[in-house]
């Protein structure tokens, strides 16, 4: 991993003041929604200056979002879907160890795109940088199905992790994860945000070997467009941020 950061897109819908003293009022926006955007979806962001990462992303119907990007960075917001158009504005976190310049381990930034059901791509603006970006709806993971967590309980292994370490771990048929790397110790507990989605809210301790925990939340799904299937863990917290895509490898 290098310490040059690419920034990407993410989501936070921009509410306006309604209301007024007498007279008639005026109503009040309608709230933040994904629209045709909700679901995983897998992209490129590509850098003003040339760079380019890929990245995972998960929105729900709410326009809640996060994606992990290949450098590390993770993004969370909320997506503001009017028909074919989006715009939004978020907050990123640098990897884990890694400060973005003015030494700060996280940053704002705005997006615009436009897009259908299968693709949705645009431009995205921070003090950092800025760039484009093109992603495409994850059909494979099978977002509109329920997820039976008994079917895929087991021993996982890290593909990717934020921190750059290697994680292994279980998941049970009740959503209890547990699991360490070479500097300490998690669990966590997943829920379902919808039971008949694919889509679930994840809490995660971090313990590092002699320090105090760390505690993280966000959102989390199974990519079955992977064989055996792997499991997106997108978390923020005081500490910074801890991501994972950990790949099922056995009973």
């Amino acid at each position: 991993m290098t310490s040059s950061l690419l920034l990407a897109t993410s989501l936070l819908v921009l509410l306006a003041c309604g209301g007024g003293g007498g007279g008639t009022s005026t109503p009040p926006p309608p709230p933040a929604s994904a629209g045709a955007f909700e679901g995983p979806w897998n992209g490129t962001l590509v850098s003003n200056t040339g760079g380019s990462v890929s990245a995972t992303a998960l929105l729900l119907a709410s326009g809640e979002m996060r994606y992990v990007a290949s450098n590390g960075i993770q993004a969370v917001g909320t997506l503001s879907a009017t028909g074919s158009s989006a715009t939004g504005s978020g907050t990123m976190y640098a990897p884990t160890g890694y400060v973005f310049p003015g030494n700060t381990t996280s940053t704002a930034f705005s997006l615009s795109g436009t897009g259908t059901a299968s693709a949705l791509s645009g431009t995205y603006t921070s003090a950092y940088d800025s760039g484009t970006f093109a992603f495409s709806y994850n059909a494979g993971a099978k977002y509109a199905s329920p997820v039976v967590l008994a079917n895929v309980a087991g021993t996982y292994a890290s593909t990717m992790t934020s921190s750059g370490y290697p994680i292994s771990g279980r998941l049970t048929s009740t959503g209890t994860l547990s699991g360490s790397d070479a500097f300490g110790t998690l669990s966590g507990t997943l829920t379902a945000v919808d039971p008949a989605k694919n889509a679930f809210r994840v809490n995660v301790t971090y313990t590092p070997t002699g320090q105090p925990a760390r505690t993280y939340a966000g959102l989390a799904f199974f990519d079955f467009s992977y064989s055996p299937v792997r499991l997106e863990v997108q978390t923020t917290g005081a500490a910074g941020q801890f991501a994972a895509e950990l790949q099922l490898v056995g009973p």
